[in-house]
């Protein structure tokens, strides 16, 4: 069992989903969690649910493609909570269009948000981890990301979330920060085309997709002491999806 007392945890795309899931866990175990969401408000409340569940948690507005906005929020979590021991890389967008309806602006949007706003997060609270001498940065990436996906502006964005977590490396060498990427398969949240579920049931060997707190539960793992030598890794957690074969792969025989 994770223990998180003491720590301080930035959770981004905390208002609902994934990063919804991973701030619960996160506070479960113990860690003081700064819920950030470009909706502020759906973020609070987020905060208030772990508050009233016995954790220790606040709820922040922020646009992780705008440093300015980071550094605010950098300022307001130090004045709340704390400096920052873990940075859990959530927020994300998904375009559901192909090349000939994705125009240059709304591809970079989609790395924007996904590549670029985890590298910016990142780097807001990079000094407060290597500072400390301890760290953990688990970002959110995708199997679109390592096996490439019908929608070009995620599968490029994730593929790059991926080679970015291994890229820093370099710059937490010797600081006593890991840095991770999880790739969720086809999981039960908001995002996830609904009128796709029987097909991805019928693709994926565990026989349904996966949830939001089991991937928030690798989270929980990567976040803490016993996780110090898993570092610079990708690890999937799709129900053994992408073991056998691609989503976009044709429909399995037999």
């Amino acid at each position: 069992m994770t223990n998180h007392r003491g720590r301080v945890a930035v959770v981004t795309g905390a208002a609902r989903g994934l990063g919804q899931a991973v701030a619960r866990r996160l506070a479960a175990s113990g860690a003081t969690v700064a819920c950030a969401d470009v909706d502020g408000v759906a973020a609070r409340k987020t905060a208030e649910e772990i508050g009233a569940n016995g954790g220790r948690a606040a709820g922040f507005e922020v646009d992780v493609t705008s440093e300015a906005s980071l550094a605010a929020l950098r300022e307001q979590v130090h004045a709340v909570l704390g400096r920052v021991d873990m940075v859990m890389n959530v927020a994300g967008i998904l375009d559901r269009r192909q090349m000939a309806d994705t125009d240059g602006e709304a591809f970079r949007r989609v790395i924007d948000v996904n590549l670029t706003g985890t590298y910016l997060t990142t780097r807001a609270f990079a000094a407060d981890m290597t500072e400390r001498g301890w760290g953990r940065v688990v970002n959110t990436a995708s199997i679109a990301g390592v096996t490439g996906y019908v929608y070009p502006s995620y599968a490029a964005s994730k593929a790059g979330v991926v080679n970015l977590t291994r890229s820093l490396l370099v710059d937490f060498w010797g600081t006593g920060v890991t840095v991770n990427a999880v790739c969720p398969g086809a999981m039960d949240t908001e995002m996830l085309d609904r009128s796709a579920i029987p097909a991805f049931i019928r693709k994926t060997p565990a026989g349904r997709v996966v949830t939001p707190q089991e991937v928030a539960a690798v989270f929980d793992f990567l976040a803490g002491e016993e996780a110090a030598c898993v570092n610079g890794a990708t690890i999937v957690v799709d129900g053994g999806a992408t073991a056998v074969f691609r989503y976009a792969d044709p429909e399995p025989r037999g």
